[in-house]
């Protein structure tokens, strides 16, 4: 399902700006967080809570490294939806307008978000791996 998800709603050649539905996006640790919950007969509703409670559980491989990423990514999508007041979930692709998302979210250049972005969805990914590959 989240491979499918990954390809059908990720914008055909946007990958690295699609932070939901990305390799490394948000979403990777929501489909961590429901199967956590699913394994493990939870009831949360808040990813990050289900997060926790694996990290807590002793039932999450990396979890400090996981949930530190995620809340990194959580925080660009807040600062993306008061930019444009509206649910957005893949950074623009026009140099001035990343520009200013690389500013508001505290990077001197857009090359500086974007390394910082690359390796916060790497670091989400290799957890996600890790959880569904073993």
């Amino acid at each position: 399902m989240r491979m499918r998800i990954e390809k059908e709603r990720t914008p055909a050649g946007k990958d690295d700006l699609a932070i939901k539905t990305g390799k490394g996006g948000l979403m990777d640790a929501e489909f961590i967080a429901q199967t956590l919950c699913l394994q493990n007969g939870w009831q949360e509703a808040n990813t990050l809570r289900a997060l926790e409670r694996g990290r807590a559980g002793g039932v999450l491989p990396d979890a400090n490294r996981l949930i530190e990423n995620y809340r990194q990514l959580r925080r660009l999508e807040g600062i993306l939806r008061r930019w444009s007041y509206e649910g957005e979930t893949v950074l623009p692709d026009d140099p001035a307008p990343y520009y200013r998302v690389s500013v508001r979210c505290g990077f001197p250049t857009p090359d500086a978000f974007r390394d910082a972005l690359a390796g916060w969805r790497r670091a989400l990914r290799q957890v996600y791996l890790t959880v569904f590959q073993g």
